[in-house]
């Protein structure tokens, strides 16, 4: 359940970071980890540095640079197929789950996301995140990738107050 990242919204957190109440700071920096987790993305991957440009442009740095995107595609494409063989992986591993199984982790799933609801001062971007999985699992679109994450952030996010 790979989300895309909306940047108006990121940027919108990060000017955040600069309040001054901690609280709101902590609660903006949350909510930016979220979404770039939620999206599938790593800090790396979201702040790639600029290609440094040097000041010649002759054909053997146009060379390198096409070479370089190349093999940037080639590995993008290669990492797509491997997420995309993952997900048919999970796919095939939630078909091959019983009936009672997927229904426990759907009923530990919802209690998680009514908990992570019922804690103050939640953002309205998370509380309809959350609910958006809310639906999710009531159309049987939440795979146990989603569920693991699910725990994981609900465990974080305890921890943390």
């Amino acid at each position: 359940m790979t989300e895309l990242l909306d940047r108006d919204d990121v940027i919108g957190l990060l000017k955040r970071l600069g309040g001054d109440r901690d609280e709101d700071v902590l609660e903006a920096a949350r909510q930016v980890h979220v979404l770039i987790t939620a999206a599938g993305m790593t800090w790396e991957e979201l702040l790639v540095p600029d290609e440094a440009v040097g000041d010649s442009d002759d054909a053997a740095d146009a060379e390198d640079r096409d070479l370089e995107d190349d093999a940037d595609a080639a590995e993008d494409r290669d990492l797509e197929d491997d997420a995309d063989a993952a997900e048919d992986h999970d796919l095939a591993d939630e078909d091959a789950e019983p009936p009672v199984d997927r229904a426990e982790k759907n009923a530990e799933s919802l209690a998680l996301i009514d908990k992570l609801l019922a804690k103050p001062g939640i953002s309205e971007d998370f509380r309809e995140e959350l609910n958006d999985y809310k639906k999710d699992i009531a159309e049987d679109d939440f795979g146990t990738a989603d569920h693991r994450y699910l725990r994981a952030l609900y465990k974080r996010l305890s921890k943390q107050g």
